[in-house]
């Protein structure tokens, strides 16, 4: 029996009674979900009497660049493991029964989030979702459990066809009045923007933590609520989308680009990971009264520190990704852990509950892959606690005036090139997803380098036209 075969008759039962339930409450569709690359969630809408025979997946999809190629316009990329030499052919595809609701919104319709397989029944080594579900198999193996808490920042706008098609995405008018930090008076629909996205991830079973306005014009944050390392990467990419989602249907649009705003103005858009680690007793590993971090919290530290350049790549995935590297923004330019410490890589929280301390990675972008992040973050923590050295001394003041602090990569090919080099990211994602993220990347590189070349820019006009 193959593994598509053997999880297909594990979950037979449970999607069955689903499906039953969801039919009495008046569903007829389902919307099937698959994450992308990129971290974007690839959507078709089909018949919900279909989900229990299996699905079929267009391998391409794996290809797609950022933007769907705009405005190079290429369509997809070049890969050894999809190609003319594999025909671009389907993939089957299981539903997660875990993952299927119906939309309190759309009531007729259901979605749910696939997991992919080749045709032979073996898994798919590019399915983004398999990193995650071999970290919680060694989180049991070690008799732990990870509980992930992800925030999001973003920024929203009000939609203007005509600008968004001349792709003038700057002149778009900011969605609430004013830059106040942490509040509700920005604009009069904001609470009801707001009060309606937590509705619909309630749905979902997706909790929302808070909701707060940033430091920048139409910048906001979301956080969700903590859940399983897998749990909250399916949470993360679904809110995301159905935030951008509710925002066009209220005549908004919204962005998880990096950085929209002129560099040295306002803030710019992080993902921020809280993380922590549980024993078979349900006591955090990282408490210690008489410590700021117990002895195998600085362990987990040690870890994240040693594979963070490693790592970069992933935190910082895009070309713009480089234009919010300032401290700032909160972001950390070196690697260094600190207590409560915001400008540090890793920070240490144990407000307002000493025994609910957690570790807050502070590197990635709010476009970044939230399901490979969490497997190289959980992976190198895990690889810290087993190899039990400690991390570097804590930071303390300005992390910008310490000269020994090692400096994060700055720029997308120096990322690219200690990410293919690595053999932690190789384990910690496998050989031929770590090969296939770094040819996404390797693309990114090269549609805005031929962009480049064949576009003349804002500072060519403003320089040269009459300059010279």
């Amino acid at each position: 029996m193959t593994q598509f075969s053997q999880m297909q008759s594990a979950s037979k039962d449970a999607l069955a009674k689903q499906i039953g339930q969801l039919k009495q409450r008046g569903v007829h569709s389902v919307i099937t979900q698959v994450p992308d690359m990129n971290g974007l969630l690839r959507c078709r809408l089909q018949p919900l009497d279909g989900l229990e025979k299996g699905c079929s997946t267009n391998s391409s999809l794996y290809l797609i660049p950022h933007g769907d190629g705009q405005p190079a316009g290429e369509l997809i990329y070049e890969s050894p493991h999809v190609w003319y030499h594999t025909g671009f052919g389907n993939l089957h595809s299981l539903a997660d029964s875990n993952t299927l609701f119906q939309l309190g919104w759309r009531p007729g319709i259901s979605e749910v989030l696939l997991n992919c397989y080749n045709r032979d029944g073996t898994r798919f080594v590019l399915d983004v979702c398999r990193p995650l579900e071999m970290l919680e198999e060694r989180l049991a193996e070690m008799q732990l459990t990870m509980k992930v808490g992800l925030e999001f920042e973003l920024g929203i706008f009000h939609f203007d066809r005509a600008l968004v098609e001349a792709g003038e995405h700057h002149k778009l008018k900011p969605f609430g009045h004013s830059l106040q930090y942490d509040s509700v008076n920005r604009d009069p629909d904001y609470m009801d923007l707001m009060d309606a996205f937590r509705e619909r991830m309630e749905g979902l079973g997706i909790g929302v933590s808070s909701m707060e306005s940033e430091i920048g014009w139409g910048m906001y944050e979301v956080a969700l609520e903590p859940a399983s390392p897998l749990q909250a990467a399916d949470h993360a990419v679904r809110a995301r989308h159905h935030l951008k989602e509710l925002c066009r249907e209220r005549g908004l649009i919204a962005t998880f680009m990096a950085r929209y705003q002129p560099m040295g103005q306002d803030s710019a858009n992080g993902t921020h990971v809280h993380v922590s680690l549980y024993d078979e007793m349900g006591h955090n590993i990282f408490y210690d009264k008489d410590a700021v971090l117990s002895e195998q919290g600085r362990y987990f530290v040690a870890g994240l520190l040693a594979q963070m350049k490693a790592s970069h790549l992933a935190f910082r995935p895009t070309i713009n990704s480089y234009r919010r590297l300032s401290r700032f923004t909160g972001c950390p330019e070196e690697v260094c852990w600190g207590e409560e410490h915001r400008v540090s890589a890793v920070r240490v929280i144990s407000s307002p509950d000493p025994q609910a301390i957690r570790l807050e990675h502070r590197c990635s972008g709010a476009d970044t892959h939230p399901y490979i992040i969490l497997a190289l973050i959980g992976a190198a923590g895990l690889d810290g606690l087993q190899q039990r050295e400690e991390p570097p001394a804590m930071l303390i003041g300005d992390p910008g005036k310490d000269e020994d602090l090692e400096k994060l990569p700055r720029s997308l090919e120096e990322s690219l090139e200690l990410f293919r080099d690595s053999e932690f990211v190789k384990q910690a994602l496998g050989v031929a997803l770590a090969d296939q993220y770094a040819r996404s990347r390797e693309n990114e590189l090269k549609a805005f380098r031929a962009w480049i070349e064949k576009d003349i820019t804002s500072f060519e006009f403003l320089r040269y036209f009459e300059g010279v």
